[in-house]
């Protein structure tokens, strides 16, 4: 008898061929298509996150917490949280708080020990793009709006 070999691919061999390209071109479209978008979305849940830490650290505390906004030097810091963050230059910075909570360009987001806040937007825009943090001033509660 004679033995004849298959010239081919197995199915199993091919799926993982697909599996592979699949998942490249997942990561290509990524990177070509969101990289504006990623960005500021990014630091928006970074601004997003620092936010909530200081409003914990006020209900923890029992202190009023602040947050101070500098839109003119592109960074936010909270002495009392520890926090002292540079935004993008590529990013630029819009804030609306109480006129009782601005000192020349910067603006403040107060956190009180019972969870709720002076309240106030961040809004960030990149190339057209533009989100919103916004913080609730009955509740403290934080969250991104496009």
């Amino acid at each position: 008898m004679r033995m004849t070999t298959n010239k081919g691919f197995t199915l199993l061999e091919l799926l993982v061929v697909i599996t592979i390209l699949a998942f490249i071109s997942t990561l290509a479209g990524v990177n070509l298509h969101g990289g504006d978008r990623s960005d500021l979305e990014s630091v928006a849940r970074t601004l997003v996150t620092d936010l909530r830490y200081v409003r914990s650290r006020a209900m923890v505390g029992n202190v009023d917490t602040e947050i101070t906004i500098d839109p003119s030097s592109g960074s936010y810091y909270s002495r009392n949280a520890e926090i002292d963050r540079p935004l993008p230059e590529s990013i630029s910075v819009e804030l609306t708080v109480d006129l009782r909570d601005t000192d020349g360009e910067r603006g403040r987001i107060v956190f009180y020990p019972d969870g709720s806040s002076s309240g106030g937007e961040v809004l960030l825009s990149r190339n057209g793009r533009r989100l919103g943090v916004t913080t609730a001033w009955l509740n403290g509660y934080v969250s991104i709006q496009e």
